[in-house]
């Protein structure tokens, strides 16, 4: 999930766009936690109040788990199930 808009990004895509810059995962997937979409060559959406509460909870589990992208997307997969992030 964008850490900027809220937007809900799958982690695959975050492993296409390493291969396709000729990166490391990890390296896009810091830069994703630190500039969202930008990074993955998207424009941000609109900071609508639920985008902006998604984007909230977002960085705060980037900044919490660190490099458990697992954990992170577990977390925000369980979120949204529950409804805390409609």
């Amino acid at each position: 999930m964008c850490v900027k808009c809220g937007e809900p990004w799958e982690i695959d895509t975050l492993h296409d766009v390493a291969g396709e810059l000729g990166s490391s995962f990890d390296q896009v997937r810091k830069d994703f936690a630190i500039r969202g979409c930008q990074a993955i060559g998207s424009q941000h959406g609109d900071m609508a109040e639920i985008g902006a509460t998604r984007a909230a909870y977002a960085s705060a589990l980037f900044d919490l788990m660190g490099d458990d992208i697992d954990g992170i997307a577990s977390e925000l997969d369980d979120a949204m199930a529950l409804g805390f992030l409609d």
